[in-house]
């Protein structure tokens, strides 16, 4: 079998380990970001599909499986620089956070209005948007 396209890089981080259970992992894991990666893009023009977090999950699939594809993530326009500094630094920049929480007290708000006769449903959708804007909220400033 032909190795992969990103064997190299990959060897370069941590050398391969034998096995068709590695391969398969590694390749899993190419499989997981390409579709991450999809997904994410379809939310560019989707708009309740979110886009970061999809990339931001392709970043680490294939910082795991392929870091020459996470690179080329990294150097996208616009999205790039904050994937990096989320899977690198843990950090979220002043205007993505404005974004983030805005967008999801916008969500909030939406199934407030559509779930405002069924209190128990309406609960609990809200309390994971709300878990996820105090997370948001609560993260390390940083440049993106």
């Amino acid at each position: 079998m032909p190795p992969s396209p990103c064997h190299a890089a990959t060897a370069a981080i941590a050398p391969p380990r034998p096995g068709r259970l590695a391969r398969a992992g590694r390749h899993g894991l190419l499989l997981l970001g390409g579709l991450s990666f999809a997904t994410g893009t379809l939310g560019l023009v989707v708009p309740i599909l979110p886009t970061t977090i999809f990339w931001i999950i392709a970043a680490w699939a294939w910082s795991r499986s392929c870091p020459r594809l996470q690179q080329r993530l990294y150097a996208l326009p616009g999205a790039g620089p904050h994937v990096r500094s989320w899977i690198e630094d843990g950090t979220i920049s002043r205007r993505g956070k404005v974004f983030a929480v805005a967008g999801l007290l916008f969500g909030l708000s939406m199934t407030a209005l559509a779930l405002h006769d069924q209190p128990l449903i309406l609960t609990a959708a809200s309390l994971p948007q709300l878990a996820a804007t105090l997370f948001v909220a609560s993260r390390r400033e940083g440049r993106g």
